[in-house]
């Protein structure tokens, strides 16, 4: 196919000049996805180990609660524990390689250790679900953080490689056709000049 390009040497230098960023690029993101994938790899890691300490401490406080909540039934469950404070989330952020990580944090969390289930609980099983629950907010935190953390590395790993791939399979190869197409352009060229000139010559002489 023909290319619609001008076969000319300022249009060759612009084409050699694109390559070279191309390529340039291509290495940078290169190794940025190298990055995030080990970046990635040991998240996963400590995702798998952070969900399973939380199952072992989240599993048992579920267990007590649901012993609680069968005897003493919803609605004087529910009563007992209205008044303990829900967890505010402070938001903060990081950088990554280019990506923007949000990280949370309990702002009030003395204030979650320090309340207690109303004192006319009389129910066991509800204190020590809560005592559980409360032994476990950390383990939450950072399993939530980590699963953020760890879905953002992976969509920025998916747009990286893309860019890859479209810079190594599309771009640099185009890139590389329309330099070659150019420089075979203009050797022709300088072939049918060299003729045309020897051609002159002949004649004069």
């Amino acid at each position: 196919m023909k290319l619609k390009v001008n076969p000319t040497r300022q249009e060759l230098l612009k084409i050699k000049k694109r390559l070279k960023t191309a390529e340039s690029g291509h290495s940078l993101l290169k190794e940025k996805l190298d990055g995030l994938m080990q970046e990635f790899l040991a998240n996963i890691r400590g995702l798998k180990s952070a969900r399973k300490r939380l199952e072992e401490k989240i599993s048992p406080a579920f267990l007590e609660f649901l012993i609680s909540n069968n005897r003493l039934g919803t609605q004087r469950t529910e009563d007992l524990i209205s008044h303990l404070p829900l967890a505010e989330i402070d938001l903060s952020f990081f950088n990554i390689m280019g990506v923007k990580i949000r990280k949370g944090e309990i702002k009030n969390r003395e204030e979650i250790k320090e309340s207690e289930i109303s004192l006319i609980a009389t129910d066991n099983n509800l204190h020590q679900s809560r005592e559980k629950i409360i032994d476990a907010i950390d383990d939450i935190i950072e399993y939530a953080n980590l699963t953020i953390k760890v879905r953002l590395l992976a969509e920025e790993i998916e747009k990286t490689r893309r860019r890859v791939n479209s810079l190594e399979h599309v771009y640099i190869p185009e890139m590389e056709r329309i330099k070659k197409y150019i420089s075979q352009k203009l050797e022709e060229r300088e072939r049918f000049d060299r003729t045309v000139v020897l051609k002159l010559k002949e004649l004069i002489n």
